[in-house]
């Protein structure tokens, strides 16, 4: 992946997606640094303007993207999935529906679909194999494409798991559910939140040093 960190908001490529019916200028940067924008504005110069006051943010995104080794991939050729970075062809559903995408923003949602649909499949027998493990059921489980955290459980005893674990190792994504169910009992990270997880987990320090150094999406 090769990507152009020093964006200049003047002449760098762009991708402009109109929307007439938004109320503002959205900017995404795709896991292979391409820049787009969806708005409601048709004057290029205007879209241009926009950009050259978030350019210090922009080039900050392509930065983290060049340095994080889990975004050496080619979008519509390869995905991040169960730890590796695997040839769509190796999934020949998500190959054919790839077929159907006309630009980068619909390769990630059919990639953010595939990924749903594996948590939908594989994550509930995970989350009841360590539920009983830990006795502690949850009330009910969701899954949710997040951008900043992995999962999440309230006081209600409603845990929910981001649909984008399923690009981690087996190792990660069981760290995560065990965090999640823990969160049942303490509503907190103290001391005894962490002990918890550790009696599980042996190795909870580093999988939670680890996951902190991974990007989400």
């Amino acid at each position: 992946m090769t990507l152009s960190i020093m964006f200049d908001a003047s002449n760098s490529p762009i991708t402009i997606h109109y929307r007439p019916r938004n109320r503002n200028t959205y900017i995404t940067i795709t896991h292979h640094g391409e820049v787009c924008v969806r708005t409601p504005i048709k004057d290029e110069k205007r879209i241009r303007l926009i950009l050259r006051e978030r350019e210090s943010w922009i080039r900050s995104k392509l930065i983290a993207i060049a340095s994080s080794p889990l975004d050496y991939h080619t979008l519509g050729e390869t995905i991040r999935f169960r730890g590796e970075c695997i040839s769509v062809t190796q999934l020949p559903n998500l190959s054919e529906t790839l077929k159907k995408a006309k630009n980068s923003i619909h390769i990630e949602k059919y990639y953010s679909l595939f990924y749903k649909n594996e948590a939908i499949l594989t994550l509930p027998s995970r989350v009841s194999h360590y539920a009983r493990k830990m006795n502690l059921h949850p009330k009910e489980i969701r899954f949710k494409k997040m951008r900043r955290r992995w999962g999440s459980c309230n006081s209600e005893g409603i845990v929910t798991l981001n649909t984008m674990m399923m690009q981690l190792t087996y190792e990660h994504i069981d760290y995560i559910i065990v965090h999640e169910l823990a969160h049942l009992r303490h509503m907190n990270h103290s001391k005894e939140f962490h002990a918890l997880v550790r009696t599980i987990l042996e190795n909870e320090r580093n999988l939670r040093r680890e996951l902190k150094q991974i990007r989400i999406g």
